[in-house]
């Protein structure tokens, strides 16, 4: 098994003037996703009923470590804004419902990280915008393992540090946004969530619906392990 390392060395913990290294072309792209520059990925525009995805395009392995260090940008429309950026698991990559789904809704087995910017009520939304981890392609907060955690806004235009990290060993997912911690899972997700299988893909997702923002995410360093038997991928479209 080789390790993948996509490195940025970062002087500070910031998004603003600090380039990261060239691997947005290492992402397959679906929906309504496109490449801006070197390292930014325009996942939805701001349009309605948008739905677009970014899979990194190998599978890796969760018993080995694995550390994301992005930025979000999740649009400036704020009390028109809509709906929110997704981090997938998932076995094949395949993209969940979209709109409120945000990507991740009906994937199964699979694992959400949600960052999201509406409100529904439905689904126990708390007002403000919030981070939240879900299992199983089930949106609705009562499949939350983690959250709904209410966050300061984040429609507001600017680039939002997210730093996610597994240790494997201690069974723990750590989320900070902007330099805080947000979200930790505690648990053997190999086991619980996947059923024993270790390898899954990895992707972005993101979803407008009546109301808009164009969503984008900026790659700054990628630490993880590439599978060492990739399986067959399924690049199966929004729904």
């Amino acid at each position: 098994m080789r390790f993948l390392f996509l490195t940025l060395l970062l002087f500070v913990l910031a998004c603003t003037g600090v380039r990261a290294q060239s691997s947005v072309e290492e992402f397959k792209l679906g929906g309504t996703a496109r490449i801006l520059n070197d390292e930014c990925i325009r996942l939805t525009p701001d349009v309605q009923f948008a739905s677009g995805s970014a899979w990194y395009e190998k599978a890796i392995d969760l018993t080995m470590p694995f550390e994301i260090t992005v930025c979000l940008v999740l649009g400036k429309n704020d009390e028109e804004g809509a709906d929110g950026i997704g981090f997938i698991f998932h076995p094949t990559m395949r993209t969940g419902y979209r709109g409120e789904g945000m990507g991740f809704a009906g994937l199964y087995p699979s694992l959400g990280i949600e960052f999201d910017t509406y409100q529904n009520y439905h689904l126990a939304d708390p007002a403000a915008d919030h981070v939240a981890i879900n299992v199983n392609g089930q949106p609705h907060h009562f499949a939350s393992l983690v959250g709904p955690t209410a966050v300061p806004n984040l429609e507001d235009g600017n680039k939002h540090l997210l730093w996610i990290n597994w240790n494997p060993l201690d069974k723990k997912l750590t989320v900070q946004l902007d330099g805080e911690e947000r979200a930790v899972l505690e648990e053997d997700i190999v086991k619980q969530v996947f059923g024993g299988n270790p390898v899954v893909f990895w992707g972005v997702t993101a979803a407008t619906g009546r109301k808009t923002n164009f969503q984008d995410i900026c790659i700054k360093k990628l630490t993880f392990a590439e599978a060492a038997v990739q399986p067959e991928t399924d690049f199966g479209g929004g729904k």
